[in-house]
């Protein structure tokens, strides 16, 4: 456990989901592939598969704020695909429900270690717990049912780094920015977003490296840990 800033008494522990409390990057993978492939055998479209994320930074860059949120995002450049194929209106209905369902199938595929649980149950004994993410899974659907608040970009407001979300965490539970103590793994989204909205920030390092490798990091976090259980040494 490092620090690099004056830790502050907190109330509320808000944490990022994906690559914070579990392993993503095997689970998307797969909820990708399988997305493709299902969508490719439903449409009988042969060039879904190499022209999909061509559709998707298109998407992206004609409205960056729908981009925020990565299911409608998803959604979006599906429709716009299926409309380029001169598909009808009850098919592109038909496949975006059918391929949609398909995706968030697989994406909800997640095992939660044990030592996540502990963590949780032991801290929602003494704090209000918040999940704040950028991604699309319901923490519900795979088993953490700790959160007293559950804020998605896109649905509930800006992606972080944006403030929004963290805004919308301190109304709700009538604290002030700083008795927020935000978890993430990312120092830009999770560390930047939650230290320029106010909040406290722990970074939890998985990645091996030294924060002066990230380059791209401007904002220090509040605390630097590289396990999820250290938090209990809080």
């Amino acid at each position: 456990m490092k620090f690099y800033r004056n830790l502050q008494p907190f109330k509320v522990i808000s944490f990022d989901l994906d690559d914070t409390l579990y392993d993503n990057h095997d689970v998307i993978h797969t909820a990708v592939s399988r997305f493709v492939q299902f969508t490719q055998d439903l449409t009988q479209c042969p060039t879904f598969e190499t022209e999909w994320l061509d559709w998707k930074e298109r998407v992206a860059q004609e409205n960056p704020l729908l981009s925020e949120d990565v299911t409608e995002w998803r959604k979006e450049a599906l429709r716009q695909f299926l409309n380029a194929q001169g598909k009808s209106a009850v098919e592109i209905d038909r496949t975006l429900t059918l391929s949609m369902n398909e995706f968030l199938h697989w994406r909800h595929q997640i095992d939660i270690p044990q030592d996540t649980l502990n963590v949780l149950n032991h801290l929602k004994a003494g704090y209000k717990l918040c999940a704040i993410t950028n991604g699309n899974v319901d923490p519900l659907r795979i088993g953490l049912s700790h959160f007293d608040l559950i804020l998605r970009a896109g649905e509930h407001g800006r992606a972080k780094p944006h403030e929004d979300l963290f805004q919308q965490t301190s109304l709700y539970f009538k604290v002030s920015p700083q008795e927020i103590l935000h978890v993430g793994d990312n120092l830009t989204t999770d560390v930047q977003g939650a230290i320029q909205a106010g909040c406290q920030a722990v970074w939890i390092n998985l990645s091996g490296c030294q924060l002066a490798d990230f380059t791209t990091a401007t904002l220090l976090p509040t605390l630097e840990i590289n396990h999820l259980t250290e938090l209990l040494l809080l």
